[in-house]
């Protein structure tokens, strides 16, 4: 072979090198510009999320903290007299009952469900009191209404340290 041949075939092998090399760093490039978009993308949507909880931080608050005090007004007056318990029930069962649609309102679902659940209790205890069910003092069932509202806000608390990752990542 003349060396102006090779020449030209090593020129092209070298531009075909070159050319190729060129290729796979322009796809390198694509898939880290998309990764990098991607990334990008995920943290908007967090710093989103993380705003609209901030925002709703507050009325929140606000909520749990009304039927943690209604509840606790509750087992507090178990600790009373038994006449005046009976006396007081109904406006305490009041006062949890329409601090419940509150916080079923403010949410998350796992809040909502354990406000349920203490509601659920007290209601129980209501029946049991009405077909006259339930033997002794008040104050003997207040377990029943400590283990819930422990419960309850346990999952606000939960519910009101979410900083706005995706479920599953931290």
């Amino acid at each position: 072979m003349d060396a102006g041949v090779a020449a030209v075939v090593g020129a092209a092998i070298g531009g075909g090198l070159a050319g190729l090399t060129a290729f796979g760093t322009g796809l390198f490039g694509l898939r880290q510009a998309r990764l990098q978009l991607k990334h990008q993308e995920s943290e908007a949507a967090r710093q989103r999320r993380f705003e609209s909880l901030t925002e709703r931080r507050g009325p929140r608050s606000q909520a749990y903290a009304e039927f943690v005090a209604a509840g606790q007004d509750l087992i507090d007056a178990l600790y009373g007299q038994e006449r005046e318990f009976h006396e007081q029930f109904e406006g305490l069962w009041e006062a949890i009952r329409k601090r419940r649609s509150t916080v079923a309102i403010a949410g998350p679902d796992a809040v909502v469900k354990a406000a349920g659940e203490f509601a659920d209790e007290v209601r129980s205890f209501r029946n049991d009191l009405a077909h006259q069910r339930r033997r002794g003092h008040p104050f003997n069932e207040k377990h029943r209404f400590e283990r819930r509202l422990d419960a309850f806000t346990k999952a606000a608390r939960t519910a009101l340290e979410d900083e706005g990752h995706p479920p599953g990542e931290t």
